[in-house]
Formats: C-alpha cells, structure tokens, sequence
C-alpha cells in the first residue's frame, strides 16, 4: 500500500485530494446516477461521460440491469478506491490507460477474471494474471492546424517540435491526464531519464503550453490559438466532427522511428464486489460486437479485437505502436513524476 499512496499522494493531494471533505465536493460535481443500491452495477470511469455513457446505456437496454455511473479522473477515482477498499463502493473500474489498473492490482483491489471474449486481445493489452483487460485503444499523435501548416512543414515526429519554427505554437495536457503521464514513461523507459528529460526540457524552452485536459488541446489546435498539439487519436476524430480544420500524424514511424505509444482503455472488476456475476456480465459485454462498435464508432477509439470494423479510426495494423508493457509503465510512474514537474 505504502507505493501506490506515494504515488497517489504527491500526484493527486494537491490537485484532486486534499482531505475527504473535497472528496465530497468532487462527488457532487461528477455525473452520478441515483444512489446505488445493493442491486445495482456502480461504475467507477476515467473515461468521459460522452464515451463511456452510450455504452452503459446498451447495457442496461439488453440486461436490464441497472447501473449507477460516476465520471471522473482516473487517478482520483483509483484513490477513492484505495480509501474504500475495506468497504469497497465500486464493481467495475475503468480506466483511460492500463498503469492505474496495475498500481491498484499490486494493491490488491481487483478481482481477477478472465472473460472469454479477452483470448483474441493481444497480449500488451491484457493482464497476465486477468486482473483487467483493454476494451479500446488510443493512440499518441500529433494533431496540427491545416490553416497554419504548410504541408512541407508537416512535423512527421516529436522531436521536430524542438525547432524554433515551433516556439510558442506546441500545447499539450499535464499529467493530470494519465495518458501524458503514460507518454513520458514510455520516453523514459525508450530514452533514458536524461535524454529524456533534456527533450521535456527544449520542448518547455520552446514555449511549449501546459493545458488542464486533452479536450483543450484538440480544441485550441483547431481554434487557431495553437499551431500543433500532442493528444490521443480521437481527439483528431472529435476536432472533425466539430468541423476544425485539424490534421494528424502518426509520428515516429519507419525502420528508425520508435513507434506510437497506444494507451489501452482498460476495464477491471474491484475486489470485493457485491455484483461479482453482473460484473462479470459488463465486462463480458464491453469486448462484445456491439459494445465494440460503438466504442470505435461513437468514441473513435482503436479495436484491440480482431474482426471489429474500425470505420474512421485507423486500425491496430495502419501504424508502428511502440512495444511496451503496461507493468513496465506503471513502475515508472513515480520517478516520471519527479523528472518532470512542469507537466
């Protein structure tokens, strides 16, 4: 326990915890459904209310069983369950990327379960021990502004950003959103913490912009207000959608490239749950057909599943992903956190 409330606590007191009053706050401020009751499925999601909730909802119509959502941070809603884990509150828990899922795991707060429908979900997507699962993936891109970019100056990747061409033009969101925190692990661990950190370095010294949430980023990339921004893939998908004038690019690609980092949307089951079968039953369903679909279609987000049209999203297949493991990741959390403050 001692790991994951070091890691929690420097990350999250300041900024999503500071005492259970706060906490209380917090809970009047998410998107609740009414108070659970026993016979009830309490979700616990990372994931937004307008991608997580369409599925909820099927879920409901085809079982008829009822479900009390609560949306928030990942890391917030991991530490709430680290203080209720003697009384846990939540069934399911999902989460914007796999390294919360294995921090909570080495806690001891999920239930294993291996769903039949996880066989087909390669490997880097999944627990080893079926203590959580990927549903979905999003991949690392860079999103740019048409309007602004030449197409010769398209940067093809994350280190062309460095360049003076870029100063002042670069937004990004902190570490508040997990998949940053995610992304400067995966450079971590590909790098080394100096040449790591000395990138973080020209990047801040070129006037790159630390924003609260991904949805800024994409959101001013296509208002004009900055040139390119580093994001999640269906945040390209959303800047078209409302009609921006946004590109993308899958960085890092070829023999010498390191790949694109794809952060798994991951689902897990808390120990402890009093709706162990109707657990099991939702998680059976997000890696159904149907769940899939609307994941990928409605969400944008990458199919981990074989056999599940990708529609708009480019697939697992179109792009070099780096190989990285999750565990791996989730270990490197705490001294990523240390080597980058200003994010």
């Amino acid at each position: 326990m001692a790991h994951f409330r070091r890691l929690v606590r420097r990350h999250l007191s300041t900024r999503l915890l500071s005492s259970w009053a706060f906490l209380l706050t917090v809970s009047l401020l998410l998107h609740i459904h009414a108070s659970a009751s026993a016979s009830e499925l309490v979700i616990y999601s990372g994931r937004k209310e307008s991608a997580i909730k369409p599925v909820v909802e099927l879920f409901e119509r085809q079982t008829g069983i009822r479900v009390a959502l609560k949306v928030g941070k990942a890391s917030g809603l991991a530490n709430e369950m680290l203080q209720e884990r003697q009384r846990p509150r939540a069934d399911i828990f999902i989460a914007t990327e796999a390294g919360v899922c294995e921090i909570l795991a080495k806690e001891g707060l999920l239930e294993p379960y291996a769903s039949p429908g996880a066989r087909a979900i390669p490997a880097a997507h999944k627990s080893a021990l079926g203590l959580w699962t990927g549903i979905s993936g999003r991949a690392r891109v860079i999103v740019y502004n048409k309007n602004l970019v030449k197409d010769s100056d398209i940067p093809n990747s994350i280190f062309d950003l460095t360049e003076a061409k870029w100063k002042g033009k670069i937004a990004i969101a902190g570490t508040r959103e997990r998949t940053t925190l995610a992304w400067l692990s995966a450079l971590v661990e590909v790098m080394g913490e100096a040449k790591a950190k000395a990138y973080i370095d020209k990047l801040l010294e070129n006037g790159l912009k630390v924003l609260p949430d991904n949805s800024d980023v994409w959101r001013g990339v296509g208002s004009g207000e900055f040139t390119v921004g580093l994001t999640n893939s269906p945040n390209y998908h959303l800047a078209l959608e409302a009609r921006l004038p946004v590109g993308v690019v899958y960085p890092d690609q070829g023999p010498k490239g390191m790949g694109v980092l794809v952060n798994p949307n991951a689902v897990a089951i808390v120990k402890g749950t009093k709706n162990l079968d109707q657990a099991r039953r939702f998680v059976d369903f997000l890696l159904s057909k149907p769940a899939q679909e609307l994941l990928t279609h409605h969400a944008f987000e990458i199919p981990l599943l074989p056999g599940i049209d990708p529609g708009q999203v480019r697939p697992l297949a179109g792009f070099k992903a780096l190989q990285i493991s999750q565990e791996r990741l989730a270990g490197l959390e705490e001294k990523t956190i240390t080597l980058f403050p200003g994010l």
